[in-house]
């Protein structure tokens, strides 16, 4: 197992970190093919360990302890994520991303391990190896089936994980979806559009794992808010072709809310048939997820003056900024979760409490997609904001609550 040491608060301080961030993580990709070393680094290789306990690496560096803690290292969180195969820069934005939430944290005694879920040995191996250097907590994996397998291999070992995925599937008492969950943008759009006297809801939606999950969502999300579930469609997620299902969905009415949880090209190809087909989107209020955070959709009329849940953008400028400063490239939009779950762990790291009870607790946590915090069935729950499509853009309709309802079933 390779790894590489870096100390980086103390290499960097002062407010003009991330230039001095950015050529550390440069020295230390190029330290890592040096013989000297030995070997690892971030992106592109096996395995990798940053670790913001130590000093900066010398000749050689040091091994963890009979125990597997590194040394210097009161805590430390494994992030798994997937560094070789075609999600690797995926995988290497999300660990700089989850750098630089240490950085942030200014927590100089925790370790991050960082570990490849796509190597021969698999997801499940990735996790062992984080734990036998002494993982406190679990970060990822990106995907469902890799959370899957990761699970037993953490529960044995008494450690939670925080998963990066949005299948709710995988969730459990010590395993924490952290991802954007479905159910909460269909419930934040039914509670805002009931409430403003929206009362019967259709559906058009992928028959997808992904479609059918905010179908399940869409019944009882009307139920809790006092209006109906008109119709529900579902379309081949492989066709552009939508002539047929929106002719009967129109046929069908009446509902005067439609949810349409697509994005891209598809989206653009149903949204100006809907008028053709007599749905009336002055009259019937058109609804989205936060599938729909793409400028680009503004200039589609249809859609101008439509809903959609997502998470707060407000800190989003600014973690793009520094991401960018840091690291020279755009940051994808799954690396505010990796930067937010890094951060959390750094703060029970401080507390030195891992325990699901502070995990778990009311109040929750902040981040860089706003408040969450995560429910005893391993379920997030976030609070969103309601974006309304103009056609210069988005603006925030209805800014997310600041304060946790009880917990939701989501």
């Amino acid at each position: 197992m390779a790894e590489l040491s870096t100390l980086l608060r103390r290499s960097c301080p002062g407010p003009h970190w991330a230039p001095c961030l950015a050529a550390i993580l440069v020295a230390a990709l190029a330290a890592c093919t040096s013989p000297s070393l030995t070997g690892g680094g971030v992106g592109g290789q096996e395995n990798a360990t940053i670790a913001s306990a130590h000093p900066p690496p010398s000749e050689t560096t040091p091994a963890p302890t009979p125990g597997g803690q590194i040394p210097g290292a009161t805590a430390t969180v494994g992030l798994l994520v997937p560094l070789t195969g075609p999600n690797a820069a995926l995988g290497q934005a999300l660990t700089q991303a989850a750098e630089m939430a240490l950085f942030d944290s200014g927590n100089q005694t925790t370790a991050l391990v960082v570990h490849d879920t796509e190597d021969p040995a698999g997801p499940a191996a990735a996790a062992q190896s984080a734990l036998d250097q002494g993982a406190n907590i679990l970060l990822g994996p990106v995907f469902a089936a890799h959370a899957k397998a990761v699970g037993p291999i953490a529960a044995a070992a008494h450690v939670p994980v925080i998963a990066f995925t949005t299948d709710r599937s995988v969730a459990g008492p010590g395993l924490y979806v952290m991802g954007i969950l479905p159910g909460l943008q269909i419930d934040r759009d039914v509670s805002y559009a009931a409430g403003q006297g929206y009362k019967r809801f259709a559906a058009l939606l992928p028959n997808t794992p992904y479609g059918h999950a905010v179908a399940d969502a869409l019944g009882p999300a009307t139920a809790r808010y006092n209006a109906s579930e008109a119709q529900v469609e579902f379309y081949d997620p492989n066709s552009f072709e939508f002539s047929q299902i929106i002719q009967k969905l129109a046929a069908d009415g009446p509902f005067d809310a439609l949810l349409i949880p697509e994005r891209g090209a598809r989206l653009r190809s149903i949204a100006p048939l809907l008028g053709f087909y007599n749905i009336d989107t002055t009259k019937i209020k058109i609804l989205g997820s936060s599938l729909w955070t793409d400028p680009g959709l503004a200039t589609e009329p249809a859609l101008v003056g439509a809903w959609f849940a997502a998470p707060s953008a407000s800190a989003w400028a600014g973690f793009g900024q520094r991401y960018r400063a840091a690291y020279a490239s755009d940051p994808p939009r799954l690396a505010s979760i990796a930067y937010d779950a890094m951060s959390t762990a750094a703060s029970l790291a401080k507390m030195g409490d891992f325990s699901d009870s502070v995990l778990t607790r009311a109040d929750g946590f902040s981040g860089v997609d706003g408040a969450f915090r995560f429910n005893p069935d391993g379920l997030v729950e976030r609070n969103l904001d309601v974006l309304e499509v103009h056609t210069n853009g988005f603006d925030v309709k209805d800014p997310a609550p600041r304060d946790f309802q009880p917990q939701l079933t989501n």
